[in-house]
């Protein structure tokens, strides 16, 4: 019979996961960039598919945190991938001290209740659709408000049970016509979203503002400058809504903010006052065409100081069928304007209803399918038409029009004396050098307050709040059962998003230079890096440099040897600085004659030459 040494065979077997775990956190274990796929690349990426790309794109690329596997949808390699869990990581410690939980929800969504609320219809041709091979209908979720509600009314049904604050970390879809700008508009990203339900508006709004709170702690840990603007709620919906951004010359968004109290708004939302002095070029502003000229001469716009003649656009507002008009009506919207402004399509559509603008009488005509005709005009006069006011207390009236109309008018009119309403308010994008609205109305200066000229900043949204109220929770039949025990009321709901790819990109677009990426030290792949030269005594000194550094930082998987073999030292102190590691400890030859390490801060670009006793001090003092 042969003889088994089972110590040997003992010794050949796979180890278990708890001795794989507890030999990766030894003493002996340390992370090298020989065992780690970074694919560096010296290339520097400038164009893709005719665009020129941002610069987040391209140091991701060239920093080989991320592949692009088709447009708008990309790989995230493992240096990135570390990124995303420490801003993931830092969500969840701040979420879980304001109650939140964590959930996982499917992002194959059936239609059902997306029908239910309209946005199956609504949220147009960005929603990614498809049938299973029984042909129902499904998407890919871009967001789930719908999914989540119906989720929480299952098992919600009293207030004892309220309030709920649940968040998911998961994939989003988003059929875009022109990804572009890596992973800040892409088709498929990482997010954060949080949804909260509470028992009246008063303890949503409470809700509201503790997200907000932590937002603000979240973005402060994370080490990148951040605003916070007033924002249009959009498809989501709701009656409270911000927007956090990150501040990047490359962003899409423009935020206008007053420098004395700190007002910040979307330009979109922006309220602003106009300055007391027209610019040259709405004084110089003349209408030439007919029907301008005529609405002109009905002398409806409160004349100014300085006579400001109105810019026109033009428009058709359609009304469905009632009894007393059986065939609806249609309205012609005539928008007025100072000659340098434009009209804010969101302010006028929450003040009138959709209407979609032209330049021109000629383009209304396409409108008008059919026998149709303008049943009645409208005009929309802007408080851009009154300088150094927040807009006339004139109260929309109606106007009976005596004589002719002008024959442009005439033939798309159906009767021969129609009426027109006019009526006044804020219609127009507000532009850098407007007043703030707060300042002027502050009670601490005179009657007058204080003219206060807002500035202009590009930045990069990266989340959104919303006090959503009941228009899901309703439309859902998502209720509980209140303190009274009266009637079932609907939950009063808030959602909160925070794009984490989104993020990823816009901290390297705020922290980078000619040499690379600057990561903050709290999302930072590895917080420092160990590079040493070829010599055997250098690199068996960089092995105890980093069992000092590991134990002084107090935290583990934050040091990182580079040990390859096949490259100059210079050419890794120049992928280092690429990487963006915050700190950079060089073990070269003048260690072997003076026993000091040269220790490099990546953003400062401060260096020390430490004696090895001053290691441990140095990193210690330096501890998250």
């Amino acid at each position: 019979m042969a003889f088994i040494n089972h110590s040997r065979l003992v010794r050949a077997l796979p180890l278990t996961h708890h001795q794989t775990v507890s030999a990766r956190f030894s003493s002996t274990f340390r992370h090298r960039l020989s065992k780690t796929l970074v694919p560096t690349s010296k290339q520097k990426f400038v164009h893709v598919a005719g665009q020129e790309m941002v610069p987040s794109q391209q140091l991701l690329l060239r920093a080989g945190m991320m592949r692009q596997s088709s447009s708008g949808i990309y790989t995230i390699m493992p240096y990135g991938q570390r990124v995303l869990d420490k801003i993931e990581g830092i969500i969840d410690d701040e979420l879980e001290l304001i109650e939140c939980q964590k959930l996982s929800m499917p992002n194959l969504l059936s239609s059902e209740n997306w029908k239910k609320t309209g946005r199956w219809e609504s949220t147009g041709q960005e929603m990614f659709k498809l049938k299973d091979r029984k042909g129902a209908d499904f998407l890919l979720a871009p967001t789930h408000e719908e999914e989540v509600t119906a989720l929480i009314a299952k098992d919600v049904q009293s207030y004892r049970q309220l309030p709920v604050r649940v968040y998911q970390v998961t994939r989003k879809f988003r059929d875009e016509l022109r990804a572009r700008s890596g992973l800040l508009r892409g088709k498929e990203f990482l997010m954060k979203d949080l949804y909260t339900f509470d028992v009246s508006a008063e303890e949503a709004l409470k809700t509201y503002d503790e997200v907000v709170a932590s937002y603000k702690k979240i973005l402060n840990r994370i080490g990148v400058p951040f605003a916070v603007a007033e924002a249009d709620t959009g498809n989501i919906g709701g009656t409270h809504s911000h927007e956090f951004h990150i501040l990047s010359r490359v962003g899409e968004d423009s935020l206008l903010s007053c420098q004395s109290c700190g007002y910040t708004s979307n330009e979109e939302r922006a309220v602003g006052v106009i300055p007391p002095e027209p610019t040259k070029a709405s004084t110089k502003f003349r209408n030439t065409a007919q029907v301008p000229k005529w609405i002109e001469s009905l002398d409806l716009v409160p004349r100014s100081a300085v006579r400001v003649n109105p810019k026109l656009q033009f428009g058709l507002m359609k009304t469905p069928a009632s009894d007393s008009h059986p065939s609806g009506t249609c309205t012609m919207v005539a928008v007025a304007t100072t000659g340098d402004r434009e009209v804010n399509d969101i302010k006028l559509t929450k003040a009138i209803g959709a209407v979609s603008l032209v330049d021109s009488l000629e383009e209304i005509k396409p409108l008008l399918s059919g026998q149709d005709k303008v049943d009645d005009f409208l005009l929309c006069v802007d408080h851009s038409l009154h300088p150094g006011q927040e807009g006339p207390n004139a109260r929309g009236r109606t106007v009976d029009l005596k004589g002719p109309l002008p024959e442009e008018l005439s033939s798309l009119v159906r009767s021969s004396n129609p009426s027109l309403k006019v009526v006044y308010g804020d219609y127009h994008n507000c532009k850098p050098g407007d007043g703030c609205p707060h300042c002027i109305k502050d009670k601490n200066t005179d009657s007058n307050g204080r003219f206060e000229p807002m500035e202009t900043t590009r930045a990069i949204e990266i989340g959104h709040t919303f006090l959503l109220g009941t228009k899901y929770s309703s439309s859902l039949d998502a209720t509980f059962v209140p303190a009274n025990s009266g009637e079932p009321e609907p939950f009063q709901m808030g959602c909160y998003g925070l794009g984490i790819t989104r993020l990823l990109a816009s901290i390297v677009e705020a922290s980078h230079d000619h040499k690379g990426i600057v990561w903050p030290e709290s999302v930072a792949p590895f917080r420092v890096v160990i590079v040493t030269s070829e010599d055997e005594g250098c690199a068996s000194a960089a092995e105890k440099v980093y069992d000092t550094v590991q134990k002084a930082l107090a935290r583990k998987s934050e040091v990182i040897i580079d040990d390859r073999t096949d490259i100059t030292l210079g050419f890794k102190m120049k992928d280092a600085e690429l990487i963006g590691y915050p700190w950079m400890v060089v073990v070269g030859k003048g260690y072997l004659r003076t026993g000091k390490v040269e220790v490099q801060h990546r953003r400062t670009g401060e260096k020390w030459a430490l004696e090895w006793p001053e290691l441990d001090g140095f990193f210690e003092a330096r501890r998250l």
